[in-house]
Parts: structure tokens; sequence; C-alpha cells
């Protein structure tokens, strides 16, 4: 070992790089990227609390990112919602996607679902304007 004893940078290196990976590793935390549909935190428009619901990343800002949240109730007496297309990552049944998104910390993202690629930003772009 002699190498080592010569370079101990060499060794102090090694073992933060391996710290690292462990850490992410351990977390688990993926980064989310615009079109992945992730569940999260929400919360509601009142700010009397928060819900766990299924949102759109559009961007994502450091440690922040904006999201359309998705919506599982009929939204055809609110006429704010835009009707989802069938077969989004994530989605199991009808849903809805709030026109308004809103500006949630990336630590509120609880899992990622699925990637529905970037055309889903689009269309939820083209949609939200009507």
């Amino acid at each position: 070992m002699p190498f080592v004893t010569d370079h101990p940078w060499v060794l102090v290196a090694a073992l933060a790089a391996l710290c690292a990976i462990l850490a992410a590793l351990r977390t688990g935390r993926a980064r989310p990227r615009p079109g992945q549909v992730w569940f999260a935190q929400v919360p509601f428009d009142d700010g009397s609390g928060s819900k766990d619901r299924p949102v759109l990343i559009l961007e994502v800002h450091g440690r922040s990112c904006t999201a359309a949240a998705f919506t599982s109730q009929s939204s055809a007496e609110r006429h704010h919602a835009v009707r989802v297309p069938h077969g989004v990552p994530g989605l199991d049944r009808a849903s809805w996607v709030k026109p308004t998104p809103t500006t949630l910390p990336v630590r509120s993202l609880r899992r990622c679902a699925g990637d529905a690629g970037p055309g889903l930003v689009t269309w939820y772009a083209q949609h939200r304007r009507g």
C-alpha cells in the first residue's frame, strides 16, 4: 500500500465518492424531468392542507418544479379542468388536469409513476390556453 500512504488524498477522494454513491442509492431519488408523472403532496387551493396526487412535471428549477395536478373527480361541472387522453402512465382511471400549474418543492415528489414524454407537456400547454 505504498501508493495510498504516499497519496492519502486518493483514499479520501475514493471514500467521498463511495459515500455519495451510497447516499444516492439509499434515497432512491431520481431527478424529475418534464413529461414525467409523479405522485406528490399537492397543497389545496385554499391552503387548508394537501393531498397525495399525480402531477405532470412541466419544468424543473433546482429544488422546485412547476407541475400540473391531475384529479379523478368528474369535472363536468368544473369547466376549468381538461380531460386527459387515455393511456397516460400512472393514471389508471379517467382523469382531468387542472389548467393552473403549481410550484412544488422537489422534495414533495414521492415516486415517479411513468414518463409520458414531452408530447404531454405540449398537449397541456395547448389545452390550458383553451
